[in-house]
């Protein structure tokens, strides 16, 4: 048998492409791709030497010294088909929806990523709640253009059904016209829905954590700088009881080139 006539590739080699394939495992999703690259930066903070601490327990605390942290929603009277496709993302996703509603009639949301970050008791932030909204925001607007195409649709087959069933000239056939253009409305892509977008909310956050690894660094420099003027303080002084020229000079130098930063002068 020639090398070209050669059966395909079967048992053992096969068993070994699939194992590979199962050990390289499948591409993360876009949701699972930012909340690593969140997990990344809180775990980059938290390491600071000096400086560092816990984003989740930072705003778990703010949220704590801000007030009450039970959502204010809506209650689910008549919930729609979005608010329940919004629902069963948030429960899978672990978000603290609580009893309310999660969007209205048309897809609006009715909470923002703060609130259910406030109601999740520090096990969620802001930033992930966001991220996970985000997906949650796709899945709506997904739904709303497949209601919509589906109403395009059902405008071109009434007004094809109405013309097959009436006689060239007819009234109904005159106005087939009328469900073209509301068909070719329903799929405008001018009209299409976009999904919201809660971005911002991952933004203020990095912000507000630059902001405080700011005001952390500042406040560790000016303990330095206490400590290094008051070291030089004593030192001077004892210098000038013992009589000690050399200790002197070192105290003062060592006081005069912190002074300004300890935020006493």
């Amino acid at each position: 048998m020639s090398s070209s006539t050669l059966p395909p590739m079967t048992g053992q080699g096969q068993v070994a492409t699939a194992s590979q394939q199962q050990q390289q495992g499948l591409p993360p999703t876009g949701l699972q791709q930012q909340m690593s690259s969140l997990n990344a930066l809180y775990g980059s903070v938290q390491g600071l030497s000096g400086i560092g601490f816990d984003p989740r327990q930072q705003q778990f605390a703010q949220a704590q010294a801000g007030g009450t942290n039970e959502l204010q929603g809506d209650m689910p009277m008549g919930s729609s088909s979005l608010d329940q496709l919004a629902r069963n993302l948030a429960q899978r996703y672990g978000l603290p929806i609580g009893q309310g509603r999660i969007v209205d009639a048309q897809g609006n949301f009715l909470m923002d990523p703060q609130q259910l970050a406030d109601a999740s008791g520090g096990s969620l932030t802001m930033g992930e709640a966001a991220a996970k909204m985000n997906y949650i925001g796709q899945a709506i607007s997904r739904q709303q253009n497949e209601q919509q195409r589906s109403k395009g649709i059902a405008a071109l087959q009434t007004g094809l059904g109405q013309v097959q069933s009436r006689g060239a000239g007819s009234l109904a056939s005159l106005t087939s016209g009328y469900y073209q253009d509301l068909a070719a409305l329903y799929t405008d892509p001018n009209q299409a829905y976009e999904a919201t977008d809660f971005s911002y909310y991952i933004q203020r956050e990095q912000l507000e954590i630059a902001q405080e690894l700011q005001s952390r660094a500042e406040r560790l420099a000016r303990r330095q700088a206490r400590g290094q003027f008051l070291s030089g303080v004593g030192l001077t002084v004892a210098g000038i009881f013992t009589g000690n020229v050399a200790a002197i000079g070192a105290g003062a130098t060592m006081a005069g080139g912190s002074a300004g930063s300890t935020g006493w002068f």
